[in-house]
């Protein structure tokens, strides 16, 4: 991120006369260990526009990859029962999730938030949860978590201390919550 914002920050700054970074520094990059991280990393960015409150809906979610296979799938039905894709330019498939897993596995994590708040979409269970063999109370919190809880790395107990031992450090933001989870069956 640092190679693409500077030249972006250094044309920008000469454009306006002005100094300083072009993103005020609000971007982040991190490790996702495993299928489940990508999975909950992909929901995450997919309910931005519903925890920002600009939309209660995923079909009225703009600019996010969501909308997109919602509308796919509106225009070809058979692209529902297909697994979703591998990441471009890498060897990282997703879990074998069909598209109308993810849709519905993000509509249930974007009714996880509470009613009350802003960014809530109306209750109804998700049963891909139960096939993914992912506990609903651990998939909220790490989902929730991408934007706070971990820094670095999102990924399990294991995940975060063999990265943590990469990087020569004792520990990583977020390890107390992939402690919390571990305990979570």
């Amino acid at each position: 991120m640092k190679c693409l914002a500077e030249p972006i920050a250094r044309q920008a700054n000469a454009e306006d006369a002005c100094k300083g970074r072009f993103w005020e520094g609000r971007f982040k990059s991190q490790v996702l260990c495993d299928d489940k991280a990508v999975l909950a990393a992909m929901a995450y960015v997919d309910l931005n526009p519903i925890r920002a409150g600009m939309t209660s809906n995923l079909r009225f979610s703009h600019h996010t990859s969501i909308l997109h296979r919602i509308s796919s799938a509106k225009k070809d039905s058979h692209l529902l029962q297909q697994a979703l894709r591998p990441l471009h330019g890498t060897l990282v498939a997703c879990l074998p999730v069909r598209l109308s897993d993810y849709i519905e596995l993000v509509e249930w994590t974007g009714k996880q938030v509470r009613s009350d708040k802003r960014g809530a979409i109306p209750k109804h269970a998700s049963p891909i949860l139960k096939h993914l063999q992912i506990n609903e109370k651990r998939w909220t919190t790490q989902v929730k978590g991408i934007g706070s809880t971990y820094w670095r790395v999102v990924g399990d107990v294991d995940d975060l201390l063999e990265k943590a031992k990469q990087l020569n450090q004792c520990w990583l933001k977020g390890i107390g919550t992939a402690m919390r989870f571990a305990k979570i069956k």
